[in-house]
């Protein structure tokens, strides 16, 4: 499927992407396989706040310890230059052809524990490739078991910020946009949606009780949440995230009553 063009991305994403991957082409050679840019940055038109630039770079080798700080030196002056974000992944092209999450190319002990959802979201065109070949060419199709269990510790993420008591706006946003993604995946079988299109999906099928916080969070998703928004969305993260859990089949590996296992307890 075809992805989305670097020309359609806002202007500051794409000037990013852009340095990002002449950088990388002029310090890595042959050794660079492949440049993805994803995530909510290339679906959305000059977005009012700019979220991460998430970019998976696919490589041939582990760089050794001084290119690998070179490519972090990188990374911090384009964001500094551009005013951006990153949450970049780089991973060995060998280990980017299997379907296990896959570790990060020289950061010990870091998986990309999102990596089936990326795979369904490349493979239906949301990415810009900026170098080397599409994703199809060296991604497998996840199965829904994969993406199960990715949103369920997705799920988890969110729940861990409520057992620790987090009411950070930002944060509440964030978990009531992604449970909404959450719920949407589940009921269409497509986890293939942006947080923006969840919370519009969420408008339309959720209960009328969520709309005042499903509106705020849209609200505060494009930088436009007022204090009201922001005290309601603190007030209203538990609840919700709550709901999408309680609406979700329980876990095949977790008690219903359990607390999350990212919580630490």
């Amino acid at each position: 499927m075809p992805g989305v063009r670097l020309h359609d991305v806002p202007q500051a994403a794409r000037a990013a992407w852009s340095a990002l991957r002449d950088a990388l082409v002029s310090m890595l050679g042959d050794d660079l396989v492949a440049i993805w840019a994803h995530g909510g940055t290339t679906v959305v038109n000059d977005p009012a706040r700019h979220g991460d630039l998430d970019t998976h770079v696919i490589l041939a080798r582990r760089p050794d310890r001084a290119t690998a700080r070179q490519i972090e030196a990188v990374h911090e002056a384009l964001a500094k230059e551009h005013g951006v974000e990153w949450d970049a992944w780089y991973v060995l092209a060998d280990d980017a052809r299997r379907a296990d999450p896959p570790p990060h190319a020289w950061r010990e002990g870091r998986r990309d524990t999102s990596w089936a959802l990326h795979r369904a979201h490349w493979l239906a065109g949301r990415c810009v490739t900026l170098h080397g070949p599409d994703p199809a060419e060296i991604v497998e199709v996840p199965a829904w078991g994969e993406l199960e269990a990715e949103l369920d510790r997705e799920l988890e993420h969110i729940e861990r910020h409520v057992v620790e008591g987090d009411t950070d706006p930002f944060e509440a946003t964030y978990a009531i946009l992604t449970g909404s993604r959450i719920l949407g995946a589940h009921e269409t079988n497509d986890v293939v949606i942006s947080k923006r299109a969840a919370g519009g999906w969420a408008l339309e099928h959720l209960p009328a009780r969520w709309h005042p916080a499903l509106r705020a969070a849209l609200r505060a998703y494009d930088g436009r949440a007022s204090e009201a928004d922001d005290h309601l969305l603190a007030g209203e993260m538990a609840p919700f995230v709550g709901f999408v859990r309680d609406r979700l089949p329980p876990s095949g590996d977790r008690p219903p009553d359990a607390l999350p296992r990212w919580s630490g307890s």
